[in-house]
């Protein structure tokens, strides 16, 4: 066997190393050496499959590299895969917000429906109550309103000082009484009153000197005996009675008259000075230039006291303003005063002397034009030594009239 083998190989490489090491061991070797062989050619079918799958790997990631704007910069298609990954990632994390987005928009939407609803409803309402008023704003509503509640609360002061007006002067209806306090002279009224009021202490004190006589009388009743003198004591006191009687009455008949006055009075002035007070606010908002906006009164024990209210909002009582503005105050009411007095009875003539002293410019020029509207009820009359203030008055009532004194 060993002779054959030799003779088939012999002219060939493998002569020797048969000589050397036997021909079982090459045969080992060459079937181990087939196997490597087979597994070399595995590995690279493998290769170049992994070769083609990776070339396919990257064209592939290029293409989606391209597509998703990753513009090439030399790195590897894995850099660029993790990258892709990390973007579609993103965008799935992207959809997802967007998708719940979406849905809170729906429910945002739902929610304006809603309210764009409430909102035509309150809007119909609200054009409902601005016709009711007959006004355009809101806040006009509210200024209607609180008109409204302040001219139902002058209603009905008015109509309980009607009604008590009446109930003490014992008429019927308010008209009688208007009708009878109409005709009546407040002047001599009051110095009526005045007079009633010094009658009235003297019978007080003549009904409390009666009072001590009577005790003393009584007093001394008690101490007499049984004698004639207490038949004269008693006649004394009958007619000591009598007087006090009578005093007394008349007393009280002075009083009710004195009340009545007062009330007579009271609704005179009340009457009268709503439209006064409202002419001194306006002449005194227009002679502050509007620093202040008119004028109220608040009660204080034993009469009222004038507030002056500012542009502000805030208030102050006539003593505490500057002295300026005290006499633009009193200027203020004696033209309410004087438009008042002319409505009852022939003008007297208006004569101020020198009272803008302290006026500025601007406040000069306002008084003026309050004296030009004066002059078409009375006569106005207006003393001073400025030459300045007879230029605004010529710029201010072109048909103002110039004395020169000497």
């Amino acid at each position: 066997m060993a002779g054959r083998g030799q003779e088939t190989l012999k002219g060939t490489w493998l002569e020797e190393g048969i000589a050397g090491a036997g021909l079982g061991s090459v045969l080992d070797q060459l079937s181990e050496l087939s196997k490597a062989l087979e597994e070399r050619e595995g590995m690279r079918i493998r290769i170049r499959k992994m070769e083609a799958d990776r070339t396919g790997f990257a064209e592939e990631v290029a293409r989606l590299g391209a597509q998703a704007g990753e513009r090439g910069s030399g790195e590897a298609p894995e850099q660029v895969s993790v990258k892709l990954t990390e973007r579609l990632e993103q965008a799935e994390r992207a959809r997802e917000a967007r998708a719940n987005l979406l849905l809170d928009v729906q429910k945002l939407q739902d929610v304006r429906e809603a309210l764009n609803a409430d909102v035509a409803v309150h809007e119909t309402t609200k054009q409902a109550v601005l016709d009711a008023f007959v006004v355009r704003t809101l806040p006009e509503v509210g200024e209607r309103d609180e008109q409204l509640r302040e001219r139902d609360g002058l209603q009905r002061a008015v109509a309980e000082l009607e009604a008590r007006l009446t109930s003490e002067l014992a008429l019927d209806d308010f008209i009688q009484a208007q009708s009878l306090l109409e005709g009546l002279d407040l002047d001599g009224l009051a110095i009526e009153k005045a007079e009633v009021e010094r009658r009235l202490a003297d019978l007080d004190d003549s009904l409390q000197q009666q009072l001590v006589r009577r005790t003393r009388a009584t007093d001394k009743l008690d101490a007499i005996g049984g004698d004639s003198a207490v038949a004269r004591i008693d006649a004394e006191r009958r007619t000591v009675l009598l007087e006090i009687e009578e005093k007394a009455v008349r007393y009280i008949e002075l009083k009710l008259g004195v009340m009545s006055a007062s009330s007579a009075l009271r609704f005179y002035r009340e009457r009268h000075r709503s439209g006064m007070m409202a002419q001194a606010s306006d002449a005194f908002a227009l002679i502050t230039r509007d620093q202040y906006t008119g004028l109220t009164t608040q009660p204080v024990k034993g009469g009222e006291v004038l507030i002056a209210t500012q542009q502000d909002g805030q208030s102050k009582v006539a003593d505490a303003l500057s002295k300026g503005a005290r006499f633009q105050l009193y200027l203020a009411l004696r033209l309410a005063g004087y438009y008042e007095f002319a409505k009852l009875r022939p003008a007297v003539p208006f004569i101020a002397d020198d009272i803008m002293e302290t006026f500025d410019h601007l406040r000069s020029e306002e008084v003026f034009r309050l004296f030009g509207e004066m002059a078409s009820v009375g006569q106005v009359i207006y003393l001073t030594h400025h030459q300045h203030l007879c230029e605004i008055a010529k710029s201010v009532i072109p048909d103002v009239m110039i004395h020169q004194l000497g």
